[in-house]
């Protein structure tokens, strides 16, 4: 997995760096020490994971992965836990508060792995059109046709946990399996019933019934915390009155 630091403190490309050395797969194949620097680097190469600090100067880390129109996975490592919602809302992989145990860089970089795993099985068949089928204006439907790996899935609505938005895929979050789409979280939301599903976040619609908890910014489903974003609080607001 070729990596890339975004950072301007020495010290945190020591610590990354040397976390990196314990597990082989991860190739550091540049360290940049300014967004700028970065920007320049991503224009003539690719990468698979960005280590990237928020507090920079000139340009901050997060307006930076801003001006990405296809960002890599992005692991914000930074001091300052504050800006944590405003990352999630960028659709990041994960968020290291400095200082942080090489346990909780191992955590971070295991979502990597999943994560590229599951892109990279669904770009071996990129023939396949994936969309989900429209539905009827019927109280009554319980299930929505989905296509993916090949087949097409009737997939019932009790079935679903959450639906969660990955570049350009969505994850559609089973009891039992999970279905990755190729097609837009919002032709989703435009298509599942509003009174059984509900968009709480840019990259994540949860079905309703199966929240266990609410708490602050976070809906917990099963052992998954799921971000609220803030442009959406309100729709969960209307649900919990």
């Amino acid at each position: 997995m070729k990596c890339l630091i975004v950072d301007d403190e020495p010290l945190a490309h020591r610590i990354i760096k040397n976390y990196c050395n314990n597990l082989s797969f991860l190739d550091i194949v540049k360290e940049c020490h300014s967004a700028f620097e970065a920007i320049n680097y991503l224009n003539e190469n690719q990468v698979d994971l960005i280590f990237l600090d928020i507090n920079m100067p000139k340009l901050k880390g997060l307006d930076f992965l801003r001006t990405l129109s296809n960002p890599p996975l992005i692991i914000i490592t930074s001091a300052y836990q504050e800006y944590a919602m405003e990352g999630y809302e960028l659709n990041i992989l994960d968020y290291l508060l400095k200082p942080f145990s090489f346990e909780r860089f191992l955590k971070a970089i295991n979502k990597a792995v999943s994560q590229k795993k599951l892109l990279d099985t669904s770009e071996k068949t990129p023939n396949i059109k994936v969309t989900p089928v429209s539905l009827p204006n019927n109280e009554n439907q319980e299930s929505i046709f989905i296509k993916g790996d090949k087949k097409t899935h009737q997939v019932q609505f009790d079935s679903i946990l959450y639906l969660e938005s990955i570049g350009s895929y969505v994850k559609i979050h089973l009891e039992n399996e999970t279905i990755i789409s190729l097609d837009r979280l919002t032709n989703f939301e435009n298509k599942l019933p509003k009174n059984i599903f509900l968009r709480i976040h840019r990259s994540y619609i949860i079905a309703i019934k199966k929240v266990n908890t609410i708490e602050g910014n976070r809906v917990k489903i099963n052992k998954k915390e799921i971000p609220v974003g803030s442009v959406y609080k309100h729709n969960l607001t209307k649900f919990m009155k």
